[in-house]
């Protein structure tokens, strides 16, 4: 069931993959990467094997648990937050 605009929306990577191919008109689809494939490049980047470790342990969290929502949008702006979609959308041109 669709959320309405005035609840922030909670959705997958997978989801919001599926939802700028929509936008965009392409099929695209979320794709796993083993963490040992990137962790390399990480470390380089970071300068710390252990913050690399972190980040990949944090984002491979969210891959089926997305991070939690907040009200803060609608407490800011005075109005709901946009939808992933409505996002998308309007950030088709990006994708292209």
């Amino acid at each position: 069931m669709p959320r309405s605009a005035a609840t922030p929306e909670t959705i997958t990577q997978a989801e919001q993959v599926r939802l700028i191919g929509a936008a965009i008109g392409r099929d695209v689809r979320w794709e796993d990467v083993p963490p040992q494939a990137i962790r390399p490049m990480l470390v380089e980047a970071f300068g710390d094997a252990a913050f690399a470790d972190a980040a990949l342990a944090g984002w491979a969290s969210m891959v089926e648990t997305p991070e939690q929502v907040t009200d803060e949008v609608a407490a800011i702006l005075g109005r709901p937050a946009r939808t992933f979609a409505q996002w998308a959308a309007d950030h088709a041109a990006d994708f292209a």
